[in-house]
């Protein structure tokens, strides 16, 4: 150890999770002293006459692995992940530093990220070079002075139970990903003679397979045309529209008279008009996948870049800990010192100043469903940014800020207007209005401002001019989306995952080829198919969201307490073993039916439009879209008043149609007569 770095008497080691954590943690604590030993910063600080030496990891250290070449495996150690992951070389220089420096302290203080993931990060790394049993936590939930200070003033015992979880959860994920990647390439290997990098795993698997249920549902979708027609009206200067009010023309063919005879009658005649004010409340302070969602939905961010940029802010002790699920803020917080600091900024000043206007100084924020027990929704500490922040950190940060204030400003106040009128014949038509009357929280977060859309006050018996009669023919969209954020909020909804691993899964199935990003939509390639196929087919217990989302909530138990590490990992493994050897004695069906899938096998029979493997004249996806094709093609006509030929031509060129519709269309269209 380099001589600045020496330590003198007694001290207690601080692990932090990231060297940017260590340093924010130091400079909270006192007037630390710094050294650096090959790199790795270490920060030495007397608190209330005690010596704290702190030090950090780079994120994980350690990591499951084994000896073990064949199958199954159920026998890991924890390693350093330097020694058997090349991407995780620069580890060992903090490793051999906290082995250096660890096994001297008298005790010991966890202070990672206060979830599963840094609980399991600090409890490996007091368990290698320390002793848990001499371990306390610090708790915190943002990188500001004011927060970590507190929170090593009112240290906790270690969260043993959260980092018993997280151990599980690693092992879990690795029992579930090495012995199913092996089958699978080892199957590939007997069946091609060549290798492939295939994986499998534990949450990984049914996220495929949901992708490829929503891929399925979209390429196979054969839009359905709805014909409607419009009026726009006018009175008192005032335009607006008028739709059927309970009915809707049959065909095109009577959409186009309705139109002319409303056109020629000139007016219609009003029912009823009536107006009511309506409070559209606030949105919640974010959690996680709110933020991620919104910051799709606004500026096409990733959501596992929308994380990574959050984090980085929450680093710089801008924002709380983002990887959150609660919708809710603290009750201790002091919102009125957040938003005097925001107020500070130039560019929050004027909406701080309107915002202590309009609350009167109260300051209640919105609530949402939600919680977590480890952390808050996400909100800014009020700290300013040290450096002019790229655009990616500057729209998440000013996203964050802009939810947190509306999350104490007024509901918005709309008012939603409604008139009834009535052509010659006694066919009824609806104008609907919109006006907003306060703009509320909407001024803070204007990314969910609503469109007003005015109507006149109108009273029974009036007369409203008709100026235009329109009619439209609209085709059904895609009944699902695939996207990242798509596949996320199913993660959610589903249990599975946490909160800070669902938007890497994906990053993950993109990474391994089985999904393929097109602008903002997600498509499935040629082998995640081939591989989501084979296993449903032959392991159709690894593609079930049941059997994780109850190895997740067995997780749960022993946060909770309920069940120890050593029986849920126990149980996991003999269930993995069994599988892996139930299927083994199939490997080579499994593997010929793997490669014929990915196209890499010639199929005995391979359907004309794709050349995937057909079992009768087409593959299954382009069989499944002609049965859809064909069951809509009587109602396409009538709508429409085309012949089949002409619904074809439409299909085959149709945007809003799946890609197998519109293949098969013009398949279907170079054969005599419509079978």
């Amino acid at each position: 150890m380099p001589k600045a770095c020496e330590i003198h008497g007694p001290f207690v080691a601080v692990v932090a999770e990231k060297p940017k954590a260590a340093a924010r943690i130091a400079a909270a604590l006192g007037q630390p002293a710094y050294c650096r030993i090959n790199g790795v910063p270490l920060y030495t600080v007397l608190v209330n006459g005690q010596r704290l030496v702190i030090v950090s990891s780079a994120g994980h250290l350690f990591g499951p692995s084994t000896s073990v070449s064949g199958l199954p495996v159920t026998e890991l150690r924890w390693e350093p992940l330097w020694r058997f992951q090349g991407k995780s070389r620069h580890l060992r220089a903090y490793y051999e530093v906290l082995a250096k420096v660890l096994p001297s302290a008298t005790s010991y203080v966890s202070a990672c990220d206060y979830d599963i993931e840094g609980s399991t990060i600090c409890y490996k790394i007091i368990e290698a070079f320390g002793d848990v049993r001499r371990s306390r936590r610090a708790k915190f939930s943002s990188l500001t002075a004011g927060e970590l200070s507190s929170a090593f003033r009112n240290l906790l015992p270690l969260d043993v139970n959260n980092a018993m979880a997280g151990i599980a959860r690693a092992e879990l994920d690795w029992l579930w990903g090495i012995n199913f990647s092996r089958l699978l390439m080892r199957s590939y290997v007997r069946a091609v003679g060549r290798r492939i990098s295939l994986s499998a795993g534990r949450v990984q698997t049914p996220t495929l397979a949901e992708a490829v249920r929503r891929w399925i549902r979209r390429n196979s979708h054969v839009p359905t045309p709805a014909v409607s027609v419009s009026i726009e009206l006018e009175k008192d200067g005032l335009t607006f529209k008028a739709r059927p009010d309970g009915w809707a023309p049959r065909n095109r063919e009577e959409a186009v008279i309705i139109s002319r005879e409303v056109k020629a009658a000139g007016y219609l005649e009003v029912r009823s008009y009536s107006s009511r004010g309506e409070e559209v409340p606030p949105p919640p302070p974010f959690n996680l996948t709110d933020l991620q969602g919104e910051a799709a939905r606004i500026y096409r961010i990733s959501p596992y870049r929308a994380q990574e940029v959050a984090e980085d802010l929450y680093m710089a002790a801008l924002i709380s800990y983002p990887r959150t699920e609660s919708q809710r803020l603290p009750r201790d917080l002091d919102y009125r010192g957040v938003l005097s600091a925001l107020a500070r900024q130039k560019e929050y000043a004027g909406l701080v100043s309107d915002l202590l206007r309009d609350t009167r100084g109260v300051l209640r924020p919105v609530e949402g469903r939600k919680v977590d027990p480890a952390h808050p929704a996400i909100y800014p500490t009020g700290e300013a940014p040290r450096k002019p922040l790229d655009r990616p950190h500057r729209v998440i940060y000013d996203l964050v800020v802009r939810r947190f204030m509306a999350a104490f400003a007024p509901s918005a106040l709309v008012s939603r207007s409604s008139a009834v009128l009535e052509d010659l014949s006694g066919r009824a038509w609806r104008s609907a209005g919109l006006r907003v009357v306060r703009a509320g929280w909407t001024q803070y977060y204007p990314f969910a401002a609503m469109d007003e859309e005015r109507l006149p006050a109108m009273a029974e018996g009036d007369r409203v001019s008709v100026r235009s009669a329109t009619v439209r023919v609209s085709w059904s969209g895609a009944p699902v989306r695939l996207s990242r954020m798509a596949l996320v909020e199913w993660m959610e909804a589903n249990d599975l995952g946490t909160k800070g691993t669902r938007a890497r899964i994906v990053e993950t199935l993109l990474k391994r080829g089985f999904l393929e990003a097109h602008g903002g939509s997600l498509e499935v390639t040629e082998l995640g198919y081939a591989v989501y196929k084979t296993l449903s087919s032959m392991v159709p217990e690894l593609v079930s969201a049941d059997l994780t989302r109850d190895f997740e909530r067995r997780l749960d138990m022993i946060v909770e307490g309920r069940l120890t590490r050593d029986q849920v990992v126990s149980e996991a493994k003999s269930y993995v073993e069994d599988l892996v050897n139930k299927y083994l004695s199939m490997i080579d069906q499994i593997g010929l039916d793997l490669a014929t899938r990915a196209k890499h096998l010639r199929p005995k029979r391979a359907c004309p439009i794709c050349g995937r493997p057909a079992d009768g004249e087409l593959c299954e996806l382009h069989e499944a879209a002609r049965r859809q094709v064909e069951g809509a093609i009587k109602a396409i006509c009538d709508t429409m008043g085309i012949s089949p030929t002409d619904a074809l031509n439409v299909l085959s060129t149709k945007r809003s149609a799946g890609r197998w519709v519109r293949e098969v269309a013009g398949y279907l269209l170079q054969r005599p007569g419509l079978k």
